[in-house]
């Protein structure tokens, strides 16, 4: 084991997609920034989204939503108990986030005129744009890295955000996963996009990577952002999910929603009335559980051969390429079958 010192002017830790795009949007603002992307894995395929993603699902554009109605609905599926100004500050800057991810060659599903085709699953205003080759997304963000001259190091955990007495930022430390070395990083400012905290603890399903996010997500940001003397926000309130029984996956609601998929019962019946994730869905799943008319199923045998190609293709190629092969080693044809599903 040995001791690596490094100098930067900023480190940005955690590589899946905030990161790469906040050390891009760093080197646009002031191309003689030293700047470092830092991450656990490798930026190439690390993060929550490191096969890619089949959609946002929380797309704010003109047109089909507004900032407002957007924190509306974010607080009324968190209860009332949310920092609206966070979920204001990320809808305002929703669109032009989208619109440069469109420049890069990040493909969105667009319409006959050009425009972004989102579908409604919210009540308020339509939120979620299908990214029908959001498998490329990783890739497309790598280029941008190596084109803004951002230099990375993987397999790096940063483990404290060091400050000064004045309490400003002075260096970064952390330890090489593979062989113990130390790494001592000094810099003038830090950014943290380590993403959710997923994986708290054992899951209430039993299963260790249970977890609708990333499971590796586990929560080392809030830590370092904590103990450097940062505000945390948004924390009051915890995500229950519908996964795949026996998988580590979302149902994918947003995805089969629009295409006329549902949330049954044992009889067959719909029962849900609130379609996005949030306190009142989760507990409309629980009551029907303990209502006695469990197991719950996502039902898709009800829609046409073409509808289902078509979720398949976005369920099973983009962000987890695994689900199909999960299906079909179990034998589960969406034609034919429910799909089980459990609370994560």
């Amino acid at each position: 084991m040995k001791r690596i010192d490094m100098e930067f002017d900023l480190v940005v830790i955690g590589g899946g997609t905030g990161g790469p795009m906040a050390a891009v949007k760093a080197k646009e603002k002031n191309p003689k920034l030293r700047v470092l992307l830092i991450d656990k894995a490798n930026v190439k395929r690390s993060g929550a989204i490191s096969m890619g993603m089949d959609g946002l699902n929380n797309a704010v554009i003109p047109g089909h939503a507004t900032p407002e109605q957007y924190v509306k609905e974010i607080t009324i599926a968190n209860d009332g108990i949310v920092d609206q100004e966070a979920v204001m500050a990320y809808a305002a800057n929703s669109f032009d986030m989208i619109n440069e991810l469109d420049r890069w060659g990040v493909k969105f599903e667009k319409d006959e005129t050009g425009d972004y085709a989102v579908r409604k699953v919210h009540h308020l205003g339509s939120y979620v744009l299908p990214m029908p080759e959001g498998h490329h997304m990783k890739k497309i963000l790598y280029r941008q890295l190596k084109k803004a001259r951002v230099e990375v190091t993987n397999r790096v955990v940063v483990t404290r955000v060091l400050t000064g007495e004045s309490g400003e930022v002075v260096a970064v430390m952390g330890f090489d996963c593979r062989t113990a070395d130390v790494y001592v990083i000094r810099t003038k400012a830090a950014v943290l996009s380590t993403g959710a905290a997923g994986r708290i603890g054992l899951p209430a399903s039993g299963y260790l990577m249970g977890t609708y996010e990333n499971p590796t997500n586990c929560g080392d940001g809030h830590a370092m952002a904590y103990h450097a003397g940062a505000d945390l926000a948004n924390l009051e309130c915890f995500q229950i999910n519908p996964l795949i029984k026996d998988y580590n996956g979302p149902a994918c609601a947003y995805v089969t929603g629009p295409f006329g998929g549902f949330t049954a019962n044992s009889k067959g019946e719909r029962f849900i009335e609130c379609d996005y994730w949030s306190g009142q869905m989760m507990m409309e799943f629980y009551n029907e559980l303990e209502g006695g008319n469990g197991p719950v199923f996502l039902k898709l045998d009800h829609l046409a051969e073409e509808t289902i190609s078509e979720i398949e293709h976005i369920l099973h190629t983009n962000e987890r390429p695994s689900r199909g092969r999960f299906h079909e080693k179990r034998g589960n044809d969406y034609r034919k079958l429910l799909v089980e599903m459990h609370i994560s």
